[in-house]
């Protein structure tokens, strides 16, 4: 358990997928925004598994691995074609 590393993970990874989301998402092209959520929704999965005590070795590929994918489709669904925050 490393609390400082987590936390520390966890603000800034959070700090990039808000400022992703909202201020780079209509500058940037489409890959570099799925990239960046995919990278801050990983990032998100690592600082909360720094947090927990005892977490096995399937929770440290699963965990972030999931978290990347869930960023990415979340940002797509909400921004995209039809979602409720398109412009």
């Amino acid at each position: 358990m490393y609390p400082a590393a987590g936390s520390a993970i966890l603000v800034t990874a959070s700090a990039l997928a808000l400022v992703t989301a909202g201020w780079l998402r209509p500058r940037l092209p489409r890959p570099a925004i799925d990239a960046t959520m995919a990278l801050a929704g990983g990032g998100i999965g690592f600082g909360g598994l720094l947090l927990r005590h005892d977490v096995g070795l399937s929770s440290w590929i699963v965990g972030p691995l999931l978290l990347a994918v869930i960023a990415l489709l979340h940002v797509r669904a909400l921004f995209g074609g039809e979602g409720p925050f398109r412009t």
